[in-house]
């Protein structure tokens, strides 16, 4: 009876750990991946310093290249914004017409609640008069290469006026740019980002399921659509979804982050447990070491306590300034113990 009690007392304070955790994330700019509450300003300038005056795509990496976040920079001050990041070393990666690569490494200090990352990046020589090629940037899909300057300008005009916060601006933009090329994939995706954002999950859904039908290999359409589905409480629905993204892109971890905690809201345990040693196997970053939390509470109720305590410190020292870290320190203590 004692060891009943016990296991039930281990339980309940872990689904309150797991509740701090989805709060936590729900303050973070609309993403459930980001867990800490620094903002970053990306500011894109020439070898002058002068602020570019192009739209230009910014990623946020992890130090070992997972893609973590993304945003465009506007024309009037060059800048992209994020939020929702813990303390630590991260990449920046700028890409866009006209421009070459870069790829730069930064670090967020724990004390500075916005950190500022100033990025040179290069024009491309065009002296001969040609149009700047995008053919060198790996991250653009045979279907943008294949977009019409005209549709591709108003879709430069659609990531602008969002980056300004003009969703409707945004809207109107990227409609003109699919009417002047229906086969605009990122066109679709972005638009149904914007329809989801606004409420309009219907419309959304239409927007990315266009988007996978014209580029079956487009991951991120069949995420959004995993994640709509997640959100109606559809799990269902989500882990094919995410499967089919992941077919495409391996490697993905924020999306095997999702089907683990799909999983185990399915009570797949086994798969959500296989999952989230995958992810871990992939990277120690923080903002993926709720997956132990989900292992610890799979294991205890496979009366696996020590099993459990290991995956309790992992969390630890993946997340040292959790809040929940005492909580923690304390059931690893209970758990070893048995």
């Amino acid at each position: 009876m004692r060891a009943s009690k016990h296991r039930n007392l281990i339980t309940v304070v872990f689904w309150s750990l797991l509740l701090i955790g989805k709060l936590a994330a729900q303050g973070v700019g609309g993403s459930q991946l980001q867990m800490g509450n620094h903002s970053i300003e990306i500011h894109v300038v020439n070898q002058t310093g002068a602020p570019l005056d192009t739209s230009l795509r910014v990623e946020v990496l992890s130090t070992s290249g997972l893609h973590m976040a993304e945003a465009y920079s506007n024309r009037e001050e060059g800048v992209a914004d994020f939020g929702g990041f813990s303390d630590g070393l991260f990449q920046v990666r700028i890409t866009g017409p006209g421009i070459e690569p870069v790829t730069q490494t930064f670090q967020i200090a724990a004390t500075e609640p916005t950190h500022r990352e100033y990025v040179r990046v290069e024009r491309k020589d065009t002296q001969s008069g040609s149009e700047a090629s995008s053919t060198s940037d790996p991250t653009v899909s045979a279907q943008e290469l294949a977009a019409p300057p005209r549709a591709r300008a108003e879709f430069e005009k659609g990531m602008e006026a969002y980056a300004k916060g003009n969703s409707a601006a945004a809207q109107e933009a990227l409609k003109r740019a699919i009417e002047l090329y229906p086969g605009y994939v990122k066109a679709h995706n972005n638009l149904g980002v914007l329809y989801q954002n606004a409420g309009l999950v219907a419309k959304a859904v239409v927007e990315y399921s266009r988007a996978v039908e014209l580029d079956p290999k487009f991951a991120p359409g069949y995420v959004n659509i995993a994640k709509l589905s997640i959100a109606s409480g559809n799990l269902a629905e989500a882990e094919p979804q995410l499967k089919k993204a992941l077919a495409v892109d391996p490697g993905a971890v924020s999306v095997l982050f999702l089907l683990c905690s799909t999983e185990f809201g399915r009570r797949e345990y086994a798969e959500a447990l296989a999952t989230a040693h995958h992810v871990h196997e992939t990277t120690a970053e923080p903002q993926y070491a709720e997956v132990h939390l989900i292992s610890a509470k799979i294991l205890i109720a496979q009366r696996r306590p020590r099993e459990a305590a290991s995956e309790y410190q992992m969390f630890i020292k993946e997340r040292p300034s959790d809040p929940r870290s005492e909580k923690v320190k304390s059931l690893i203590a209970e758990l070893s113990a048995q």
